[in-house]
Parts: structure tokens; C-alpha cells; sequence
């Protein structure tokens, strides 16, 4: 095959791969509402048509294996829609089994289940054997001479192409990519906006210049007709005549220099007031285009919301609970760079619902409600351009007084803070990172993120989080955020000699301060407004600027910028607040990526480079600062003893390296009956084991940890293991481990957190 052979099949698979995205997604929810409502008939007849196009389209590329997967898929549905075949819960598993491997077939991975395994489930569906031989018979290749049975051309009379999709003749695919670089170039012109504005305010100074001109010319007319009567006119003075020709030039200059610049001005004002005329003009045509380039990037919010259904079904059939996802408003359309960022908290808020809110069918049933489980994603418009995004459940709700256990417990909150919490405040606490309510820790919840990814996610896209609970009726989660990603409105500032942007959205307020004014808490300045008391740090010292100037004591007030995000504010001393202007930020690049506390950069309108600040980073920096200071590091922080319990010499010794690099006295055994007589002998804070071992695997050595009593009692117990299938996760809680980590979705950082949280606890609990 020639180079560009394969470009053009590359080519063709990549338009492929976009196409059949779209029909998974479509096939995928009508398995979902087929599950819910029964078979209806336009229902079967669109999944059943999806599924011929699909097979079309994977024929067209010679794509055999996803055709053969969607000919017997289209056999099945074919016996259901002729009524002799219902498919029960199992078959609707097998259905989404085969969705998940034809996905892994499109992105080129290995799926779960080979396809010759999933086309054996699905031949075995009953009397697929009649069908065959009929149905089958149209999909051979045609012979010589005889006109084909079935035209799969995209768009061919007779087949399905995917037309419920949308076959609007008004609207074109275009590239992902193409459209953000037409979104960047949109945005561009902006900044060519704001250089014409600095050049608009420059020829303004030049008018003001020539003013200052005027008025003196002014002044100096009367001495200029004085000199021209005394030298040339009546009053004519006896003057040397070698001086009368050169005086007589400069007057003359005079008189033409004046009636210049008098016609410059006023090709000046001229200039300037089309000018205007243009930059109003530009303004409205580039916000025009701005609009219409950021609308194209509007999509529905069914399209990023629709295919968790899948997700739910699986998920909360692990958790072994029944949950019923619903979606509302799915047809209000958001940018679809905010809908890719809210997929995952969205994600992680649907897990929280099922994992922590949804209770088991029979408590369920026990509590008089339906052993069907309820999370709703509700989207509605709301004032300013915003959407808000709700993810309800009817669960459990949240229990304040857990919330508030769990808080103290992990060292999130002190005691005297607890006591002086309401309920509706504790519950806010979710949101600190550090927080969780899951008794054991897992690949998929109780790593004590709680919901400070979420509120991260939204802030940064300039929204906001809401919670509301009601315990035994459920929790409402609200995400609102902005419908497009509108260029930013942020407020220069200057500190040293060093300007700055903050964006907006996190400027609480600006005000005016002396320094000596500030009240000194726990050896830091702070400030007293509307009843809080706020932190106050110099900008530059925050970002480790030397001072230019050697600091003295200043009488004279400075300007204060109060930034708030989310549960945090802090207050910023600067030199200067300049102006707030609409900015386009830039990457900072590659190689800057790990720059804290610097978001990106913006050009200014007069050619200046401005740094982005990261609103967060200078909150979480301040308060962190804060803890260090007010926290001194514990006398047992060092001596805390794990014993790690590992048959593999590759695991263990790596598992030792990163405990003992985090400060932990570290001790190992091979097997559970060595670390068991270890456990009597000496004393550990935990136990970090493997399951799969010899003599004695994990599971047995933690149920004879929580069986014994005495000086085992109360030690942490974390099993870090390949063993990742649900029922060795319940065994894992059943037997009393407090976090079950799956080696294949090990980090080193988290599994750090992850210890150190379980370890506080237990120094805790010794405490109390």
C-alpha cells in the first residue's frame, strides 16, 4: 500500500471512529430505556436500525470484528422484535458487555471479553438458528452477476444512517480541534481589540498635548503682533538692517507654524473621532464573532450526561443495589469544553450517591420506599448566562453528626470548631478535602477526597456548589457554572514593579487600608470585614519577590484585594489596583506547567506581559502556611511502625522504599502466620498486607487481627492487592480492613495519604 494509501485509510478509520461513537451512544441508551419501559416498538426499531448502521459502517472499513459482533446483535434484535425472544437481566448485561467491547475494538485496546467470546453469547440466544438462515443469506457477498441484496452506502435508500441522529443538510461535522482553534482565534481578537484601544487612548494624549500648545501660542500672540508693528508695520523702530530679513522670516514661521499645527489638530480630531467610529465597529463585529464561534461550540447536555446511564447500571449493580438514573433538560445546550470538565465531578457525584446515599433494597424496602434507588440530573437555565446542574438523590442523606465525627477524626477540623458549627454548616464540610464517611478505603471511594475535586472543577470554571440534605429523603448536589467559556474580565494590579491579573470571578471586594491599621492573629496581619476575620499577605511575598526597595513602615493606606474560592478568601496587600479589563489568557507552555500559583499570561494593550494568578494556589498556600505555623510536627510523627506483609520480593521491597521515604518505621514479613507472631511480639500502628499469600493470606490474618483483641485492637489494616473483583472487596470490609487498594490502580502518593490518615486515627483514638 503507497503512503498515501494509508493516510487515506487512516483517514477513513478516524471519521469511522467518530461515526461510531455516535451509534454506541445511541445504542446504549436505548438498551437503558428498552430496560426500564419494555420493548417498545419505534424503541426496538431504533436500536435495531443503529445496530445495521453500525455494521454498515464497520463493513465499509473492513472492519470484521465489529461486524460480525453487530450481526449477531442485529440477529437478536431481530427475534425480539418478532416476539420470540424477551431478554431478561442477564441478556441486557450480555448487550452491554457487547458495547463495552466494541468500544475497546474502536480505541484499540484489548477488551475484557475477545469477540469471539461475546458473538458465542450471542449466537446462543434461542432460535437464533432459524433466523439465521435467512437473515444471514442478505449479508453474503452478492454473487457474480446478480444484483446485491442490501446497499450499505452511508445514506443508501433502504438503510438506516443513523437518521434520528440528525440528518439536518444545514449543519456540518467539523474537527474538535478545528473548532478550539477557531475559538482561540476568536478570542485573539480581542487582544487586537484592546492594542487599538491603547493607540485610541495614546492619540488622546497627543490632544491633550496639543492643548497644553494652544494655550501657550495663545499667550504669545500678543508679543507676536507687538514684534511684527515695531518691525514691519507703522510703529516701525530702527532695526539693524542685517537683522530685518532673518527676523522678518522667523515671524513668518511663527504665523505658519500656527496655522500647521492648528490643521494637524484638526486632522488629529478628525482621525480620532473615525477611529472611534472604527473600534466601535470592530468591537461589534468581533463580538458578533466571538458569539457565533463560541455558540458553535454549544452542544445539548444530554450529549456529555446520556451515556452515564451505562455507568449507573454498572456501578450500582457492583454495589449490589438498584439504581434508576433520570436525566432532565438535557436538550439546554452548555460549551462543550464545561461539559468535558463536569463529566467527572458529575461522575464522582453519581458514585457518592450510590456508594454513600442510595441504601440497599431491603433497607430500602424496610423504610417503606422503592427498592429501586433514584439519581437525577436535572439541568436548567439560570440568570446571567448561567446553567445550573443538579445531581439528586433519594437516599439516606447526609448525617450531620458523622460529618462532623469524620472531620474532627481526620484532623480536618478542631473540636472547639465542631462545637461551634451548626448542622446546615457542618454539612459543608464534604467539601474539604480529607473527608469522607466510608469506613473502608478503595480504588473507588473513601480516599477522603469527599467533594473538594468538585468544587475545585466548578470554581475554576468561574461556578459555583450548592448542597442540600435532607436525612432519610435524600441530597441534592447544584453545580452552576457559565453556559459558554467567555473570555475573562480580570483586575490589574501592580506589585513592586510586576503586573498582575486576578480574574474577577474570585475578586470579592477592593478597598483601601493603612498597614498599621491590621490587627496581628497568631503572628499574622489580618483584617476584620463583615464579621470575618481574613488573613492578609503582601502579593509579592506570597509569589517569593524580594522587595526592590528596603521595607519601612508605611502610614499611607494601600490598596487591598479580598479573593475568595470557594470555602477560602484571603486578602492581597498590592502597590497599585490599575483597572479591570477583559483579558484572553495565555499557556504559560510545557516547560512553565509547574509554576504555582501562575494560571497563564495575558498581553496588555500597550505590548506589557501580565501574569495570570491562580486564585486557589494562593488561598491553599496562605492556609497551608498558616497550619505550619500554628502546628508543630507531632513527637510520634516518626515513630509510627507498619509492618508490611508481602510473599513478592519486588512488592515489598517497594512498598518499604515509600513508607520509609515518607518517614515510617518500616518492618516486613512473607507471610500472614510470620507477621501474626511479629503482631504479638512487638507493637505496629498497622499492617499493610498482601491478600494472595501462602500459609496464610490476607483475609485470615486480618480476621485473627480483629478476633484477637488486647494490643491488636484498633490497629489499621490496608490490603494492597490484584484481587479487584467486587465480591473480594465485600470480603475485604467483611473481615475488617480499613482500605483496600488494587495494585494495578496503586499511586504512591495517595497510598501515602491514605496511611497517614488511618494512622492519625488510630493516634486519635489512643488519645481520647
Amino acid at each position: 500500500m503507497t503512503g498515501s494509501d494509508d493516510v487515506f485509510r487512516a483517514r477513513l478509520l478516524e471519521t469511522f471512529r467518530e461515526e461510531a461513537d455516535e451509534y454506541l451512544e445511541t445504542i446504549t441508551e436505548g438498551l437503558i430505556a428498552l430496560e426500564k419501559s419494555g420493548p417498545t416498538p419505534d424503541l426496538l426499531e431504533r436500536v435495531y436500525r443503529t445496530v445495521h448502521s453500525l455494521k454498515g459502517a464497520a463493513r465499509a472499513v473492513n472492519f470484521r470484528e465489529i461486524e460480525s459482533i453487530c450481526q449477531n446483535l442485529e440477529t437478536a434484535f431481530s427475534l425480539v422484535k418478532r416476539g420470540e425472544f424477551v431478554p431478561g437481566v442477564d441478556d441486557f448485561d450480555l448487550f452491554h458487555r457487547t458495547m463495552a467491547v466494541i468500544k475497546s475494538l474502536l480505541q484499540g485496546e484489548r477488551p475484557d471479553t475477545s469477540p469471539a467470546e461475546i458473538n458465542g453469547a450471542l449466537r446462543a440466544i434461542p432460535d437464533r438458528e432459524k433466523t439465521e438462515r435467512s437473515d444471514f443469506a442478505g449479508d453474503q457477498p452478492a454473487e457474480q452477476g446478480s444484483p446485491p441484496r442490501e446497499n450499505h452506502a452511508y445514506g443508501a435508500p433502504g438503510g438506516y444512517n443513523g437518521g434520528e441522529q440528525g440528518t439536518d443538510r444545514s449543519t456540518v461535522r467539523i474537527a474538535a480541534h478545528k473548532l478550539d482553534r477557531l475559538t482561540a482565534g476568536a478570542d485573539s481578537l480581542l487582544t487586537t481589540r484592546l492594542f487599538i484601544m491603547q493607540r485610541i487612548r495614546e492619540l488622546e494624549e497627543m490632544m491633550t498635548r496639543f492643548s497644553l500648545w494652544q494655550w501657550n501660542h495663545s499667550q504669545a500672540l500678543n508679543d507676536l503682533q507687538m514684534i511684527r508693528r515695531k518691525a514691519f508695520g507703522e510703529e516701525k523702530a530702527a532695526i539693524p538692517p542685517d537683522l530685518v530679513l532673518p527676523f522678518q522670516r522667523a515671524v513668518e514661521f511663527l504665523d505658519y507654524n500656527r496655522e500647521f499645527v492648528t490643521n494637524l489638530q484638526h486632522d488629529l480630531v478628525t482621525h480620532l473621532r473615525f477611529m472611534e467610529i472604527d473600534r466601535s465597529a470592530l468591537e461589534t463585529s468581533t463580538s458578533e464573532i466571538s458569539d457565533l464561534i463560541h455558540d458553535a461550540a454549544l452542544l445539548p447536555a444530554s450529549t456529555t450526561f446520556a451515556p452515564l446511564s451505562a455507568f449507573v447500571r454498572e456501578f450500582s449493580r457492583t454495589s449490589g443495589k438498584s439504581v434508576d438514573l433520570t436525566i432532565e433538560g438535557g436538550e439546554i445546550e452548555v460549551d462543550r469544553r464545561i461539559l468535558d470538565a463536569l463529566k467527572g465531578p458529575v461522575m464522582h457525584l453519581i458514585r457518592n450517591s450510590i456508594d454513600h446515599g442510595i441504601e440497599s433494597p431491603e433497607v430500602r424496602r424496610a423504610e417503606q420506599k422503592s427498592a429501586t434507588g433514584s439519581v437525577r440530573i436535572r439541568v436548567f437555565p439560570r440568570s446571567g448566562s448561567r446553567v445550573g446542574i443538579e445531581v439528586a438523590d433519594d437516599g439516606a442523606g447526609i448525617e450531620s453528626r458523622a460529618i462532623r465525627r469524620t472531620a474532627v477524626e481526620n484532623g480536618v477540623i478542631t473540636p472547639e470548631e465542631d462545637a461551634s458549627l451548626t448542622d446546615s454548616e457542618a454539612i459543608w464540610l464534604i467539601f474539604r478535602s480529607g473527608m469522607t464517611t466510608s469506613r473502608i478505603v478503595t480504588d473507588l471511594s473513601g480516599r477522603g477526597l469527599g467533594l473538594a475535586i468538585v468544587e475545585d472543577t466548578v470554581s475554576r470554571l468561574g461556578g459555583e456548589v450548592t448542597v442540600s440534605s435532607a436525612v432519610g429523603k435524600g441530597t441534592a448536589i447544584t453545580l452552576t457554572v457559565p453556559v459558554r467559556m467567555a473570555t475573562l474580565r480580570g483586575l490589574l494590579v501592580r506589585s513592586e514593579r510586576q503586573v498582575y491579573v486576578l480574574p474577577m470571578q474570585q475578586v470579592k471586594q477592593v478597598l483601601r487600608v493603612r498597614p498599621d491599621s491590621l490587627t496581628i492573629s497568631r503572628g499574622r496581619p489580618t483584617i476584620r470585614l463583615s464579621g470575618e476575620t481574613i488573613e492578609v499577605i503582601r502579593l509579592s511575598d506570597a509569589l517569593g519577590i524580594p522587595p526592590s526597595d528596603p521595607v519601612m513602615a508605611e502610614e499611607r493606606p494601600k490598596p487591598l484585594v479580598i479573593i475568595a474560592y470557594g470555602a477560602g478568601q484571603i486578602a492581597c496587600m498590592v502597590d497599585e489596583v490599575i483597572r479591570v479589563q477583559e483579558i484572553v489568557v495565555r499557556p504559560l507552555g510545557s516547560q512553565l506547567t509547574s509554576v504555582r500559583r501562575i494560571d497563564g499570561a495575558v498581553i496588555l494593550g500597550d505590548g506589557r506581559l501580565a501574569l495570570v494568578l491562580d486564585p486557589l494556589e494562593l488561598i491553599q498556600d496562605a492556609m497551608q502556611a498558616e497550619r505550619s505555623v500554628s502546628t508543630s510536627a507531632l513527637p510520634w510523627e516518626a515513630e509510627r511502625r507498619i509492618l508490611v506483609v508481602e510473599d513478592s520480593v519486588t512488592s515489598r521491597a517497594l512498598l518499604r522504599s515509600v513508607l520509609e521515604g515518607a518517614g515510617y518505621r518500616v518492618e516486613t514479613a512473607s507471610n500472614g502466620i510470620d507477621a501474626f507472631a511479629r503482631l504479638k511480639q512487638h507493637e505496629f500502628d498497622m499492617v499493610v498486607s498482601d491478600v494472595d499469600m501462602p500459609r496464610m493470606n490476607g483475609f485470615t490474618l486480618t480476621e485473627k487481627i480483629r478476633a484477637e483483641g488486647g494490643q491488636l485492637a484498633g490497629i489499621r489494616v490496608a490490603l494492597v492487592t490484584s484481587l479487584d473483583s467486587p465480591e473480594d472487596r465485600e470480603r475485604g470490609k467483611a473481615v475488617g480492613a480499613d482500605a483496600y487498594i488494587v495494585k494495578k490502580n496503586f499511586e504512591a502518593e495517595d497510598f501515602l495519604k491514605i496511611v497517614r490518615r488511618l494512622t492519625h486515627r488510630r493516634e486519635g483514638e489512643i488519645q481520647g
